[in-house]
């Protein structure tokens, strides 16, 4: 290694990608005064405004290069260097004026290359074998463990890559040309699930394409090579089983497309194998359906009305079994709220269907209501059903577990279950329980999430949120305290794992936590397509572990 990059070496690096190396900075950065040595970004009041009205929206953060959706991830949460707003009110000056406000770094990279080609990927490598200068991948900035974001870090910053197309015979790269052809859209990395749906409406496609909560979530990033749940996944399956073909640029120096036909090893592990490990992802394709009707309902409650809660959380875990088997997927927001969808019934099934829920609703519970209706159009059943799953612009950590089937075969471990779900949910600030694993679409091997993601029934996730002026030991409190809630659902569900995009970010046995059995395949092909070890991500396949330097902003714990 040629020891820590001059400016100079910067300049060439920008020249060799064509002016397209840029500066990170901190989201709000316009609005400090004051900043440490080494902070991108200038003051500016004007422009401190439109941060302060943006603060909380998911549209400006994700395409912002210094915005997280999970703001914790932007600082240095062991020493508590920083550049926050108060999420609760963005125009509060003690945040960004008091006399020990001072904006830093933080783990904002401080260079990014604005990706346009695999040649900006490949020089990016270069120049971090070259220099030791840590890489991050970096897209839309959802992630719940900090894996685009590092101090001194250089991002590939994949945003911009931004186009699609929709081929409604799609045969993957060197596949037979007799071959199954399928209904597919192929992405640009830095498209998300809002720009699709928004250009298969505008051309008129009548598509179906299934999302996760969140459609500022990338199509073809972490979502997907991670797994990527939703509502219609009981059905359809996770996102990684509907991937088709990647694009991808690996450290070893290969600009792939890897699919079935070709490039198989790692076409299967970009299926759930996690992101920003194997390569970075161009771009993707993906199977898409024909439009349908879907049945949805929304049913509240008043969580504050004492057992209210737990009845339901006892109601949707009797019915856990039913209702994945005719196909439907529930989000159950133990706050007051449940949302279902369904695809594949008629609008007098599903409502014979949800007849005892509406009864149960109505019926037994104070301040409740019950909505049922078909919408057109999933974008419709989003839009008119599905409301902010997690807060945007805040702090905050999560945990899971999945559950399997198993434990919801007898009335007393349906019991024993509620109990332990709820007993977390009165330890936490926020938590929701996803009815949306691919139950009823079945594992077919093809993907390489932990298996127990096909055998599991529910995917619980609960969660810790903070303030800006919270201390760095109250900071590490949060997350050991996440850890010991989450010690109960593992003790419930020993041998199945969590979601490794929606996991406590100190999981235990990690590795048989988000993968299984499919770690060890994982790593060789790790091992095999970034031999130098350029990519590493907390958590991650073959992660170098959190004494390595590069992770020193992480909560020492």
């Amino acid at each position: 290694m040629g020891g820590v990059p001059t400016s100079t070496c910067w300049a060439t690096l920008n020249k060799t990608v064509g002016g397209r190396l840029v500066q990170g900075a901190p989201f709000a950065r316009s609005c400090f005064a004051s900043a440490s040595a080494g902070t991108n970004g200038v003051f500016d009041a004007k422009e401190c405004t439109v941060v302060q009205k943006n603060y909380l929206d998911h549209f400006s953060l994700t395409g912002n290069l210094g915005g997280y959706i999970n703001t914790q991830w932007e600082t240095c949460q062991r020493s508590g260097a920083q550049c926050l707003l108060d999420s609760t009110a963005p125009t509060n000056p003690v945040a960004f004026t008091s006399p020990n406000r001072t904006c830093s770094q933080g783990s904002v990279p401080p260079f990014a290359i604005n990706v346009s080609s695999a040649q900006d990927v490949l020089a990016g490598f270069e120049f971090s074998k070259t220099y030791g200068v840590p890489l991050v991948v970096k897209n839309t900035g959802h992630d719940y463990k900090g894996r685009s974001a590092g101090p001194g870090a250089l991002a590939l910053w994949v945003n911009s890559l931004k186009t699609i197309e929709h081929n409604p015979q799609f045969l993957p790269t060197s596949c037979a040309t007799g071959g199954a052809k399928e209904n597919a859209v192929t992405v640009g990395a830095g498209v998300t699930y809002s720009d699709l749906l928004a250009f298969v409406s505008m051309h008129n496609l009548n598509l179906t394409i299934p999302t996760g909560g969140d459609l500022t979530v990338g199509v073809a990033g972490g979502y997907v090579q991670g797994g990527g749940h939703g509502i219609l996944s009981n059905v359809y399956g996770l996102a990684a089983d509907r991937a088709l073909e990647f694009e991808v640029v690996t450290p070893s120096g290969a600009h792939l497309w890897a699919n079935g036909c070709q490039n198989t090893d790692i076409f299967w592990a970009l299926k759930g194998g996690g992101g920003g490990t194997f390569g970075v992802v161009l771009g993707m394709t993906t199977k898409v359906f024909d439009q349908t009707g879907i049945n949805a309902v929304l049913a509240t409650f008043n969580a504050t009305v004492p057992g209210q809660r737990l009845a339901v959380l006892q109601f949707a875990a009797d019915n856990a079994l039913q209702w994945a088997q005719l196909g439907w997927g529930v989000y159950i927001f133990p706050a007051g709220g449940l949302v279902l969808g369904n695809i594949l019934l008629s609008p007098d099934e599903a409502k014979a269907s949800m007849d005892s829920l509406r009864t149960f609703i109505t019926g037994n519970l104070t301040g409740s209501s019950f909505t049922m209706a078909v919408e057109s159009t999933y974008e419709a059943f989003f839009n008119n059903f599905v409301f902010a799953i997690h807060p945007d612009g805040v702090p905050l950590t999560a945990a899971s577990r999945l559950i399997p089937s198993t434990n919801f075969k007898s009335a007393d471990q349906r019991v024993d279950l509620v109990k332990t779900v709820d007993a977390a949910v009165n330890l936490v600030d926020l938590a929701v329980v996803f009815g949306t694993t691919p139950w009823l679409h079945g594992d077919q091997g093809s993907t390489s999430v932990n298996p127990a993601w096909y055998n599991s029934l529910w995917h619980v996730a609960i969660g810790k949120t903070w303030d800006f002026n919270t201390t760095a030991a109250e900071i590490e409190g949060k997350y050991k305290n996440l850890t010991a809630v989450a010690s109960g659902l593992r003790l419930l569900a020993p041998l199945s794992g969590a979601y490794v995009n929606e996991a406590d970010v100190f999981e235990p046995n990690w590795q048989e936590s988000f993968w299984g059995s499919n770690y060890p395949r994982l790593l060789a092909i790790k091992t095999k397509y970034d031999p130098d070890h350029l990519l590493d991500c907390w958590q991650c396949v073959g992660w170098l572990g959190s004494g390595n330097e590069r992770y020193d902003c992480y909560p020492d714990i």
